[in-house]
């Protein structure tokens, strides 16, 4: 009986909400033990007793109480989506507000976002699986211990992470929407339209910034989609392609009014534009440190567009502060990245150290704090399974190498792990900045292996 009411449950779209509440659950669980219990006993520091160990997380906390007391004097009129420009203050200020100013009162509300977004990645999956093999990519997604540092804590990449898968899901949609053959109601364009436009909003919550990211990457999948109908071989009902140009079109308009009408501008003199990079690093086989000074200035491209020359500054703006903060986990501090062309040039390098890192150097030894010195030992031993599955996202890229809507995943996550990749050189920030990324290509190629293997089972049966 309970085989077959297992057999029936995978074969449900059930299953989905079944996940929800399992990973909701654990999320939420092993939160509640983080912070109550193992991080007071194991760090000395005085916000531990609270539960928090992330440097942002204790700023957050403590400004989130503050406006938290300001909105209980004053009414809800004083609350403010980003207090000081920072968003998880003022989400956090209203659940504290209503459940209490301690940080536990987070923690349903980052378990929720945890699980939905678990279940997205399932769903994405199950484009190019069947169910069990999707569970299973969608549970390395889920268990990854490395979330656990928004996942307890207070952060911003849990929103941030909801939204771009939001928007992936979206974008494969507006895809599969050229294939579909019944007629599509009003309520139906609505339904399709709404987890990409939802998604843009959670990334503009998150990170203002990254609206003009996930328009450029609107932009090319929408032209990757177009050339992918030009060179087809067979006939395509171009009623169903018009539909899905159109939702792309309406998304851009969407995330290009988003990102003028509410996002603030930097002005960015490139002609004076100049930085000096002041590198500290530790060496830990001769403990000793040394001080590197790199002197750069930004140097103008005569081939490019104004528009495209401040995207490019700002991205080695961002680099070069990341090198000048330090840090003891640094990748390529020697590259200073200090025109369009060196940018374009360091993309390869970029996605390798992305997929890759931590590479195995940073696999022990101290980190800049306590718990960073025991997330290096953690991810140590899980980046070796992650290689497994990069290793099934590489066969499987090959094998399904004919699927279009691999290809446009495979896209977006690139494009996430590398500007990142080149924004923030330092492996401590890129492992949180890149996960809903990285892992929703880890959790591909786990899927992938245990295709692989359920397959061989019926053969080996005769199925």
């Amino acid at each position: 009986m309970a085989m077959q009411w297992i057999k029936r449950l995978m074969e449900s779209p059930r299953l989905l909400i079944w996940l929800g509440i399992v990973v909701f659950a654990y999320s939420w669980t092993a939160s509640l033990v983080l912070q109550l219990l193992i991080i007071p006993i194991l760090f000395s520091n005085p916000e531990a007793a609270e539960g928090l160990v992330v440097l942002d997380s204790t700023g957050f906390n403590e400004s989130a109480k503050a406006k938290a007391a300001e909105i209980s004097s004053f009414g809800w009129s004083a609350w403010e989506l980003r207090p000081n420009g920072q968003s998880p203050v003022g989400i956090a200020s209203m659940f504290y507000v209503i459940l209490g100013s301690a940080p536990t009162s987070m923690l349903p509300f980052n378990a929720a976002v945890h699980a939905l977004s678990a279940c997205l990645v399932m769903a994405i999956l199950r484009n190019f699986f069947s169910a069990i093999p999707s569970l299973i990519g969608s549970l390395a997604f889920a268990l990854n211990p490395a979330a656990f540092e928004w996942i307890s804590q207070i952060h911003r990449d849990g929103v941030f992470i909801l939204g771009n898968l939001l928007l992936f899901m979206g974008i494969l949609r507006f895809i599969n929407e050229a294939g579909e053959t019944d007629n599509k109601s009003l309520k139906r364009w609505a339904g399709v339209m709404l987890p990409p436009i939802v998604g843009t909003l959670l990334i503009w919550v998150a990170r203002v910034y990254w609206v003009q990211v996930a328009l450029l990457t609107v932009l090319l999948i929408a032209a990757l989609f177009m050339i992918a109908v030009i060179f087809r071989k067979n006939a395509v009902d171009r009623r169903r392609v018009v539909r899905s140009m159109v939702m792309f079109v309406g998304l851009g308009l969407f995330q290009l009014w988003l990102y003028y009408v509410h996002t603030p501008f930097e002005s960015d003199n490139l002609g004076n534009a100049s930085y000096v990079i002041n590198i500290y690093k530790s060496s830990e086989s001769k403990g000793q440190s040394y001080h590197k000074r790199i002197d750069v200035k930004w140097n103008r491209s005569d081939w490019l567009p104004e528009a495209f020359e401040q995207r490019f500054f700002r991205l080695a703006n961002a680099r070069w502060g990341a090198l000048n903060s330090g840090g003891e986990t640094l990748m390529d501090e020697s590259h200073a990245l200090d025109s369009a062309k060196a940018i374009i040039e360091y993309l390869p390098r970029a996605l390798q150290l992305g997929l890759l890192s931590p590479l195995p150097e940073f696999w022990g030894g101290q980190g800049s704090t306590p718990a960073m010195t025991v997330g290096r030992r953690v991810m140590g031993v899980v980046t070796l399974v992650f290689y497994a599955c990069l290793l099934g996202l590489v066969v499987g890229i090959y094998q399904m190498r004919n699927k279009l809507q691999l290809w446009i995943v495979f896209s977006m996550c690139s494009i996430g792990i590398v500007v990142y990749t080149v924004a923030y050189p330092n492996i401590g920030a890129l492992v949180r900045f890149r996960y809903g990324f990285y892992m929703l290509l880890v959790g591909y190629g786990a899927a992938f292996w245990v295709d692989l293997w359920m397959k061989r089972q019926r053969r080996s049966i005769g199925i």
